[in-house]
């Protein structure tokens, strides 16, 4: 018996090695996309860094003087999410970007990160490319002119997660972006050649390879064919006084692979990353998701959606000084209706406030140490601040921490045809709506900060001011404070969250409640007797320990029921307070110990939970018709922990990672609750009254539980996906009917538990487990505490 014991240990250690073997090498096969076959050495990475130190223009003579002579403008919107159902926002807030708001700033480059059209059933259940929505966005951009401005080269625009539902493919006659859109290429790289500088854009298509219908498309990542794709642009843009990189995802969504280089090597030549995607989130922890990267000295802004909250951003780079202001489209209602849906037609210019955006000072929050000549500041001439207006400027008032300068604003602006324009298009004009006053930044270098305001009325009475906080000694941002309002989030790398919590929660779990239990019962309680004696005596102790918590509460309230408690011994309160909080967490311990033991007893109950733990790291949650607009061969893949195996490929998703924590979370709440309810009455705490774990009320919350946290996504996910999903839901479906047959004999039908391991202990959850005397009939081994 001892002898069979043991290898039923071992065999058990064995096969869990073996599953946990077979899910590592799972996870290295899912994450092999990442890694390039080939890797540079660092004499070649210092001599690239050095090469593009010594191209990068210094322009070191400029002065920030009275001309408009050294400004770039661009404007940044995201997430239009154009729409044949959602008769709100969307398509008539992007009519209005156009037509109000492009020619008001008649900036230089118009640039939209992804999520161009919505991409989404009547329902807002399921998923495709509606050909539809991408009519209405090319007719839109032709009806601007988008398109066509400086040689093509205006308007640019890239792929979100909704340009890529239910697309096979980016060559896939699915991919309705490459054939409707401004850019129509995975991602690209635009270089402004000004007589002040060079300024370039290079945009990633973060996409996944193949389009999973939602939700399983929210986290974006290039792998190393991408990433090769994108050090060669950025190589491209070594000479640029600015580097401006584009994605849909933030970072902190975001899995980087690797070809020569990581991800944060490539991001020291970025300024700026501009991204979408988290629109402004809800309950105002996303109003400002905007974040400083010390270590690789870029900025990330995110900008708000244009679909609902009609924002975009407008950009100034004034003499290599990157500043920007945030501006909602001036509608009467926000978002505005749209009954016309996909029929709107382009409408008028609507009256639109002044903009006002100071480029010199900088504001002091935003400060690029890596990439802008900070200096510049405080060898200046003049304050400088661009004024756009759609009636003329009446008046500009310019003060410093409340104080009006001595000398009156002046207009330098000026409206130009660039050098790249195209000589046919008559619109291709850029404004620089420049206004400057003179200054001495010596009076304002003193180490402290100080606030700038720009207040611009025009001759229709719309006013604006504009707020800056400026620090010329300053060689850092100072901080911008909005970890609540999105900056903890930006901040962030999810990919390192969700795979290490995913993984400690697992193991955890694995170990301490299925595999611990049993191999303490293979080794510590060998025989039938043995086991009753410990269950008895565990018993007895946790009767003991519950009578004890009762006493310590009943003492306590009793001392806090009298009036001067606190004026004549406030330390035994505290005290019994401390004292009642231990016993109740070492009972908690102790008996769900016990029932763990127990539960690992019964076989019909311990090896289904066992086989779901090890399915976890060895099979698909779940399988399915992913992409439903392909075919079979292309189209079914199935979903790990690790990522998801389509057509022979692997695809290092993310979203995998978060189906396999809630699948985790599931099935460590269910291997806490059903070993209680799996044990006797008096086996945790005293049998003349009903334990918590017994209540009608709980027994009703753990089964919401199950229909709202795991029936709910199963039937979400079959809608999606199709009914392979449950055939083939090794992590979702099958746990789901596991669990609601378990629960349903368990804390409905109250069966007889004729425990595998002592077929003499027989017990039902109500029943009283038997005393140590009667127990130790059995045999003569004396049980382990």
């Amino acid at each position: 018996m001892e002898k069979r014991r043991l290898a039923h240990a071992a065999g058990l250690v064995a096969l869990t090695a073996l599953c946990w073997a077979y899910g590592l090498h799972l996870f290295r096969a899912a994450n092999r996309p990442l890694v390039a076959a080939q890797q540079s050495d660092g004499a070649s990475t210092e001599r690239r860094q050095t090469a593009a130190a010594a191209e990068r223009p210094s322009n070191g003579s400029a002065v920030l003087d009275d001309t408009s002579d050294g400004i770039l403008t661009f404007i940044h919107a995201s997430d239009v999410h154009i729409s044949k159902f959602e008769a709100a926002g969307g398509l008539v807030h992007f009519q209005h970007l156009l037509h109000t708001a492009v020619p008001l700033i008649a900036p230089r480059v118009v640039v939209v990160t992804g999520d161009l059209t919505d991409g989404k059933d009547r329902r807002r259940l399921t998923s495709m490319q509606q050909a539809d929505e991408w009519a209405a966005y090319r007719r839109a951009l032709d009806a601007a002119g988008a398109t066509t401005r400086f040689n093509g080269t205006f308007y640019r625009d890239q792929r979100g997660n909704h340009d890529c539902f239910d697309v096979p493919g980016f060559d896939s006659a699915a991919n309705m972006y490459r054939t409707h859109s401004a850019v129509g290429a995975a991602g690209y790289s635009l270089h402004i050649r000004a007589p002040f500088g060079t300024y370039s854009f290079v945009a990633a298509d973060a996409c996944p390879r193949r389009g999973f219908a939602r939700p399983l498309n929210f986290f974006g990542y290039l792998d190393a064919q991408a990433m090769r794709v994108l050090e060669a642009r950025l190589d491209e843009a070594r000479a640029s006084s600015h580097v401006f990189l584009l994605n849909h995802y933030p970072v902190s969504t975001m899995v980087y692979g690797r070809h020569r280089r990581p991800f944060r090597e490539l991001a020291r030549r970025v300024s700026v990353v501009l991204c979408g995607h988290l629109h402004r989130l809800a309950g105002g922890i996303g109003s400002q998701l905007q974040t400083y990267s010390a270590r690789d000295g870029y900025w990330e802004l995110e900008v708000g959606d244009l679909k609902e909250h009609a924002a975009y951003r407008v950009y100034a780079v004034d003499h290599d000084l990157v500043s920007f202001v945030d501006v909602t489209l001036p509608l009467p209602r926000i978002p505005m209706p749209n009954p016309d849906l996909l029929r709107a037609a382009a409408p008028a210019a609507v009256p639109h406030p002044p903009v006002v955006l100071v480029t010199n000072p900088k504001d002091a929050r935003y400060l690029l140490p890596a990439h802008e000549p900070l200096h510049r500041m405080r060898t200046s001439s003049f304050i400088r601040a661009l004024v756009w207006a759609d009636s003329p400027v009446v008046s500009v008032a310019v003060a410093i921490d409340g104080a009006a300068l001595p000398h009156p604003p002046e207009y330098r602006g000026r409206r130009e045809r660039p050098a790249d324009a195209d000589a046919g298009d008559a619109g291709d004009v850029v404004a620089t709506p420049l206004w400057v006053v003179p200054w001495d930044p010596a009076a304002y270098d003193d180490g402290r900060p100080h606030v700038l305001a720009v207040t611009a009325t025009d001759a229709g009475g719309k006013s604006t001011t504009a707020r800056v906080p400026f620090n010329l000694a300053a060689a850092a941002p100072a901080p911008l404070r909005n970890g609540a309002r999105g900056g903890w989030i930006m901040r962030q790398s999810f990919s390192a969250i969700l795979r290490t919590t995913a993984t400690a929660s697992y193991l955890l779990a694995a170990v301490l409640l299925v595999l611990a239990p049993r191999l303490f019962l293979a080794l510590r309680l060998p025989r039938a007797a043995v086991f009753s004696a410990w269950i008895a005596r565990r018993s007895v102790e946790h009767r003991e320990a519950d009578a004890r918590l009762r006493r310590l509460r009943t003492a306590l309230l009793h001392l806090l029921a009298r009036r001067d408690f606190l004026a004549a011994a406030p330390l035994p309160p505290l005290k019994l307070a401390l004292g009642l909080a231990a016993a109740w967490a070492r009972l908690v311990v102790a008996s769900q110990f016990t029932a763990q033991v127990h539960f690992a007893a019964v076989g019909w109950l311990f090896w289904p939970a066992y086989f779901f733990t090890m399915a976890l790291a060895t099979l698909p949650i779940f399988t399915g018709r992913l992409i439903p607009s392909a075919g079979a061969a292309d189209g079914v893949g199935s979903v790990y922990a690790y990522g998801v195996y389509i057509a022979g490929d692997w695809a290092p998703l993310l979203d995998s990672w978060t189906y396999a924590l809630a699948s985790i979370i599931s099935l460590t709440l269910l291997l806490l609750y059903l070993p209680a309810a799996a044990a006797p009455a008096g086996l945790l705490c005293s049998a003349s009254r009903l334990p918590w774990y017994r209540r009608l009320w709980m027994r009703v919350a753990v089964g919401l539980f199950v229909a709202v946290y795991m029936a709910v996504p199963v039937l979400m996910t079959v809608h999606t996906y199709g009914v392979a999903t449950v055939l083939f839901g090794y992590g979702r479906a099958w746990p789901l009917a596991a669990a609601a047959v378990a629960l349903y004999l368990l804390d409905w039908r109250r069966p007889v538990l004729g425990s595998s391991w002592c077929p003499a202990f027989s017990a039902s959850p109500g029943s009283t487990p038997p005393s140590p005397q009667l127990a130790s009939e059995g045999g003569s081994e004396t049980a382990p505490r």
